[in-house]
């Protein structure tokens, strides 16, 4: 099949796939989650997928949401929203539902696609809700799409404040792909990594481009994606050999593949887009692959001229070279001209606004008919799109990219508008003024740092206004760093200077110099993300000792001012006798039953948690337990190990109408029925104050109060979340498991010896209860004989959650750090 065949003649992307389809229907065009879809499989979910959005309703030109997180569903589901005629808006679960219910609303979305109880946990209950995995309807026929219809909506960040849609037409996706495809020796081959979120353009190269060429997409788990060391692992095993990258993602990658020996790759193209490339990293995977080093290209484009408008093969020449980010020359079917502030176009060599013209340039924003005007124009008698781009043309007539020349930035591929960054923070009633700009650190990665100046005169908690920040933008609108300010720096004319900002950001960034005194001694206990351990060492004198001894631990602790720690490690009361200089004992976890608080407060120590993140991780990954152990226990084990579990993979676990019995309900319990209601379960749990104020606080999140013997008794998953004390030991014993059903599944992810695992390995053994999933074992990293049989799942604690999840735990855990070093109140203080 010649990589071309399928686009000549394709009026729309349903009738490019239909193409495909027909010339290779058994070849595989997706694999994920562990196995291969076939073009004819994707071919008839997708029926099934535009069946039941034309039995709602949907028709034409309609726009139906999309929830869902990254899994090898969701290309039939979008091709299933194209086949019924409508255009997909992709809503990523992961933004703060404030952002979701005005992408909904700005959109007018009437339906959406997903399941229904992650919905409900994003508040988008109030909006029809198409469950994919209903039975479908007898097929309606659908005409299809005009090649002016659009595909998709993408909403990018605003200047305003607000996010934009922009509008992306099938025949401007079409144009990208005739244009791109006859550049490369794309085949049936080539195996593609799909791994950005659908909310990111990115992703329609990602997929069209092995559907239009009959390729294969390897759809990479959200996981994987956030873990460097699983997803070279991943191209590895998978045989990916057209990898598309944002360079400040691939430069983690490099410096792992580096770090691994560099490993043998299947790795024939790496596509950059989103942000400008790192030669220095390409020039060092290029020497470190030898021989095997893929072709690199560099990208440049917008979601504006779909996806991409100029790219450039990188030589030997480009990587050794003095032009920092060069971006090539424009596709076949776009135009570039560099025009200055009075909108003429400049001279060879000078810098100039990027316009750009041609069938890539898209339909304009969503209901922004005055922005519309505004960033696309006529001009010369074409339709031109205003980049806000600087580049200058160079001598061979390829351009290299220049910055901005407005306040929009990107943060790992994605747009950022700073203005909608210091929107967001003065909405905080603690903040009086912010101002955002975008720094590196030593490492070389992009950092968002805000300079606020506080409302009041008490004290700044930058704990509370990062949280803020999380619960209303995406986590790329996120600062990495808060600083306080008396006040902006102005302008004579009172305006905000923002060359000042950037100083003071880039200041705030730069490495400490070594002081003349003595720094913080931090030891650190317990497993930290990278990035956190980082900053850690920046800043104070630091020794990781993994999991000591309890005679070890003595020894370390004496001249130690402040231990990280998390549940691993104890820290009693002979730990704090033993360290003199202790001020700090920071715990990035659910609780604090490893360390002795009465002893702390006696010695005067600050004893503070971090437990608000890392519970919805727990409760989501118990909920991943269940459904995986429902389904399929031993690729459960392999799934879960590997951080790869997907809720919709395994939503066919048949647990709706099953009765889920919740041993503890805080903070991950309530979690943990929430998203159970959502799969349709019977949630019933223990009370341990049977009050009637209690049962009616039960009663508002759907939870039935029992027994422990009933629940025991009737529940078919129990779920242990409960803190370990002396009287939660060995809670579930010989007697409590000879009283659970024979079908029964039993979850833990409490900590420590909860379940007498002896006991639990019998009743495994003689077919007493059904299977197990484990999230910890008694003794963490030693889980004995329950790790040989079949029914059981075991996946390590705080190394389980998603690397989100502990980069969001150890950037929490720093800024608390720093309030309790400087002797303020700490927000999660335990006392």
């Amino acid at each position: 099949m010649h990589s071309a065949e399928p686009m000549a003649g394709a009026r729309s992307l349903t009738d490019l796939f239909a193409r495909s389809a027909g010339l290779r229907p058994q070849a595989p065009a997706l694999t994920g989650n562990g196995r291969d879809i076939t073009y004819a499989e994707l071919d008839r979910a997708s029926d099934d997928i535009a069946a039941l959005l034309v039995d709602a309703g949907v028709g034409r030109g309609d726009l139906v949401g999309v929830l869902l997180e990254r899994s090898h569903r969701m290309p039939g589901w979008i091709i299933g929203i194209l086949k019924a005629g409508a255009a997909y808006v992709p809503l990523d679960p992961t933004y703060p539902r404030d952002r979701l219910h005005y992408m909904v609303a700005d959109a007018q979305v009437k339906i959406l696609i997903g399941d229904p109880g992650q919905a409900a946990v994003c508040g988008l209950d109030g909006v029809r809700v198409v469950d994919p995995a209903a039975p479908a309807p007898a097929a309606t026929p659908v005409g299809t799409p005009d090649p002016q219809d659009p595909a998709y909506v993408i909403y990018t960040s605003g200047s305003t404040g607000r996010p934009k849609g922009c509008v992306v037409t099938h025949a401007n996706v079409l144009a990208l792909l005739d244009a791109m495809l006859p550049l490369f020796d794309f085949g049936p081959r080539d195996r593609w990594s799909l791994f950005h979120s659908f909310s990111f353009d990115f992703s329609v190269w990602e997929l069209w481009g092995p559907l239009a060429t009959g390729g294969t997409a390897v759809v990479v788990p959200a996981a994987a994606a956030r873990a460097t060391e699983d997803f070279l692992r991943l191209l590895a095993t998978e045989g990916v050999t057209v990898l598309n990258q944002v360079p400040s993602v691939f430069r983690f990658l490099a410096r792992e593949y580096a770090d691994s020996g560099a490993p043998d790759l299947a790795l024939r193209h790496v596509i950059f887009g989103g942000e400008n490339v790192d030669l220095d990293v390409v020039r060092a995977f290029t020497e470190a692959a030898g021989e095997r080093a893929p072709t690199f290209v560099n990208m440049y484009g917008v979601t504006e001229t779909t996806v991409f408008t100029t790219g450039r093969t990188l030589t030997p020449e480009d990587l050794a070279g003095s032009v920092r980010s060069p971006i090539g020359v424009p596709l076949p079917h776009l135009t570039v001209e560099l025009r200055d502030d009075a909108l003429e176009v400049v001279a060879d060599g000078e810098v100039g606004e990027m316009w750009v013209a041609g069938t890539g340039v898209t339909a304009g924003y969503l209901h922004r008919p005055d922005l519309t005007a505004d960033r696309f124009r006529t001009s010369g008698g074409r339709r031109w799109y205003r980049t806000g781009d600087l580049a200058r043309r160079l001598p061979d007539g390829a351009l290299e990219y220049l910055g901005r020349n407005d306040q929009q930035v990107k943060i790992r591929g994605h747009r950022v508008e700073l203005a909608e960054v210091e929107e967001a923070l003065r909405a905080d009633a603690a903040v009086h003024d912010a101002a955002a700009a975008v720094t590196r650190d030593p490492d070389g990665n992009p950092l968002l740092v805000a300079l606020v100046v506080a409302a009041g005169d008490d004290a700044f908690s930058v704990t509370a206004l990062r949280r803020h920040a999380r619960a209303t933008v995406p986590a790329q609108l996120v600062p990495n760093r808060f600083l306080r300010v008396d006040a902006l720096p102005l302008t004579p004319s009172g305006k905000l200077d923002r060359r000042a900002v950037q100083e003071l950001a880039d200041a705030a960034s730069a490495p400490r110099p070594a002081t003349a005194g003595p720094r913080t001694r931090v030891l650190v206990v317990d497993p930290l993300h990278e990035s956190a351990l980082a900053e850690l060492h920046r800043t104070y004198d630091v020794h990781v000792e993994l999991r000591p001894s309890a005679d070890r631990l003595l020894r370390l602790v004496e001249d130690t001012e402040v231990i990280v720690v998390r549940s691993g490690v104890r820290i009693g009361a002979d730990v704090i006798r033993a360290a003199p200089r202790l001020k700090v004992v920071a715990r990035a976890g659910s609780g604090v039953d490893n360390i002795d608080l009465d002893a702390a407060e006696a010695a005067g120590v600050t004893v503070f948690n971090v437990p608000g993140v890392s519970a919805p991780a727990v409760a989501e990954l118990a909920l991943g337990l269940m459904l995986a152990a429902a389904r399929h226990i031993v690729l459960a084990d392999r799934q879960v190990r590997a951080g790869t579990w997907n809720k919709a993979a395994l939503a066919g676990a048949e647990l709706g109408g099953k009765t889920l019995g919740l041993v503890g309900v805080g903070r991950i319990g309530s979690r943990l029925a929430r998203l159970a209601l959502g799969v349709g379960m019977r949630v019933v749990a223990t009370v341990d104050r049977d009050t009637p104020q209690r049962r009616a606080e039960l009663a508002d999140q759907g939870i039935e109060p029992t027994s422990r013997e009933r629940l025991l008794a009737t529940a078919d998953v129990v779920c242990l979340a409960v803190p370990l004390t002396d009287r939660t030991h060995h809670l579930i014993d010989d007697g409590a498991l000879r009283a659970m059903k024979r079908s029964a599944l039993l979850v833990n992810v409490s900590r420590g010896p909860v379940v007498d695992e002896e006991a639990l390995y019998r009743a495994l053994t003689d077919g007493e209860i059904a299977g197990a999933a484990l999230d910890v074992v008694a003794e963490e990293g030693n889980p004995g004989r329950l790790a040989g049989l079949d029914n059981v799942v075991i996946t390590p604690h705080i190394g389980a959650m998603s690397a989100d999840s502990q980069e969001r735990i150890g950037r929490i855990l720093l800024d608390s750090l720093r309030e309790a070093l400087a002797g303020r109140k700490v927000a999660t203080a335990c006392r």
